[in-house]
């Protein structure tokens, strides 16, 4: 039996067997959503720090790294400590003072129903879009790194290569997506955080025996690695964009624009994400829920410039492969002359033993794991909470736990079929397509959900029908920033094209909701305060 397979077969058992061992504790809906707020902060920091991990940092940190030439992608990771302080100060006593289960409520007790139900939807809708990218993008890596080119003989004359490729990338999708369900089933929140536990320390020793296997045998060692790369790769990129017309370039990534989109973003994870508030809310006291911010924040920064180094460390193998004429062999140009996000799938196949590339295989799973069982387990508990339970008007059916979890099982269901759909109908080589996919969903309803968020928080006199307002003319904004950009030349809509980098359109959002809603508020209040005094005249 190969090695690597066995390896891969065992983790994905020992997942199952986590879920199985705490489904005792996660038998009633507050166990099974929030762990019946007990759980200590060590492990649910872990957890935190697992939903930051992805397949997609994993896999495409070092590519970006790789293809940008400087560490420009480490700036967005480097701000999530900045964030971590405004949540532990702000966020985790706004939601364990308060006695709902999901971060939506709040919205329904500032505005109504209607902004729970906004963001709720969105929430619910991003995750599983993000579900099914996450499956997908981790099949399209793995299946080459799994060395299995032909069919069984058995099936040699049933499928053409093509057709044995695709058989495969949904055989992955399932499996994966199968495996989920069924711990985050049997075992709730509780199966979620300690699968994840597990899942940081894999997927951080597989990326430690990547960058070992790059560095150590280079002559000079460590020393001589870093001796070999120059400076500039290290650079984190252009700190001001200053044109020569004194104007600000926003459409580059320079330091300040990623800093500005770095704080948005992981404030907004904190605040209204529920897969970061139920995490608060699991913990038992607000020590522990702050611990759990901390360490989620705080851990992810020494992993951060693992992946960057990775990416350094491929782009010298790349340039030692070059230099050293041996391009011509299929393992060398598998990784010297493919896309940068290859570059580390193709390194893993070729140029790893079979056990190791069963780890790394592993590592890459437990990246996509960590972050799927996230989304599907508080997806159900919003759409069960923010909806199910919220609408009812009769007594329920049967028992709200098994109402849970089938609406868990249906989360991810809908996920898994979602990485099938854009696979079928992308195809293989649209991994940039599906990213783009996502990024421009995650624009629109990230930003809006975000501005509505702040307004409840810091503009308690706002009425509810300027936050609604807010919310309406955000989603034009945000429409013309994520779509109006790339246009050809001789386009009718190339004077209107968005010159701001992607990174702000969810900045530019907020912003928009605030400042409609702040401003109608005012002219409002400005409004009454004339009609008032013309009554008193």
């Amino acid at each position: 039996m190969r090695i690597d397979l066995l390896i891969i077969g065992l983790y994905l058992v020992g997942m199952l067997a986590i879920g199985y061992r705490v489904s005792d504790q996660s038998r009633d809906v507050e166990g099974y959503t929030i762990g019946n707020r007990n759980m200590s902060g060590w492990p649910l920091g872990l957890s935190v720090l697992a939903t930051f991990l992805s397949s997609i940092t994993f896999l495409g940190l070092p590519a970006k790294t790789l293809s940008q030439g400087n560490w420009n992608a480490f700036v967005f990771g480097a701000t999530a400590p900045i964030a971590a302080l405004v949540a532990v100060r702000y966020f985790v006593p706004l939601y364990r003072n308060s006695a709902g289960l999901t971060a939506y409520e709040l919205l329904e007790s500032r505005f109504g129903y209607w902004a729970r139900a906004y963001a709720a939807l969105s929430y619910v809708t991003l995750q599983v879009i993000r579900i099914g990218n996450v499956l997908l993008l981790v099949a399209l890596a793995v299946e080459p790194m799994l060395r299995w080119d032909e069919p069984p003989a058995a099936w040699a004359d049933r499928f053409s290569a093509a057709q044995w490729v695709d058989v495969k990338i949904v055989g992955i999708l399932v499996l994966a997506g199968l495996v989920v369900i069924v711990y985050d089933v049997l075992g709730g929140i509780r199966a979620v955080v300690w699968t994840d536990v597990v899942q940081v320390f894999v997927l951080t020793f597989g990326a430690l025996w990547v960058l070992a296997e790059l560095t150590i045998d280079r002559e000079g060692g460590i020393a001589g690695f870093f001796g070999d790369i120059p400076a500039e790769r290290f650079d984190l990129g252009q700190w001001l964009n200053w044109t020569d017309s004194g104007l600000w370039d926003w459409a580059i990534p320079s330091v300040l624009v990623i800093v500005i989109y770095g704080v948005t973003e992981n404030m907004r994870n904190y605040g209204a994400d529920q897969n970061y508030v139920q995490r608060m809310l699991a913990a038992k006291d607000h020590r522990a829920a702050g611990h759990s911010i901390w360490i989620g924040a705080l851990g992810y920064q020494p992993l951060n410039v693992l992946f960057c180094l990775i990416g350094t460390a491929l782009w010298l193998h790349i340039e030692d492969i070059k230099r050293s004429g041996v391009a011509a062999t299929e393992s060398a140009r598998a990784v010297s002359s493919v896309a940068a996000d290859q570059v580390l799938p193709n390194y893993i196949r070729y140029e790893l033993p079979e056990f190791v590339a069963g780890l790394i295989i592993a590592a890459i799973l437990a990246a996509a794991m960590s972050t799927v069982d996230s989304g599907m387990n508080s997806s159900s508990m919003v759409v069960y909470c923010d909806f199910v339970k919220r609408l009812r008007k009769t007594a329920p059916r049967w028992p709200e736990i098994l109402s849970l979890r089938l609406w868990t099982i249906a989360i991810g269901a809908f996920g898994t079929g979602m990485a099938v759909f854009l696979y079928l109908s992308l195809g293989a080589g649209s991994s940039r397509t599906i990213m783009d996919v996502w990024w421009q969903y995650a624009g629109v309803a990230g930003g809006g959900m975000f501005g509505l968020f702040l307004l409840a928080w810091l503009l308690p006199g706002v009425p509810a029908r300027f936050a609604l307002a807010g919310v309406l003319a955000s989603l034009p904004v945000l429409a013309w920033g994520v779509f109006c950009r790339g246009l050809a030349a001789d386009s009718p809509w190339k004077p209107y094209e968005c010159p701001l980098h992607p990174n702000l359109v969810g900045v530019l959002g907020t912003l928009t909701v605030l400042a409609v809603a702040g401003v109608g508020t005012f002219l409002g209040s400005a409004g009454r305060s004339a009609a008032d005094r013309r009554s008193a005249n």
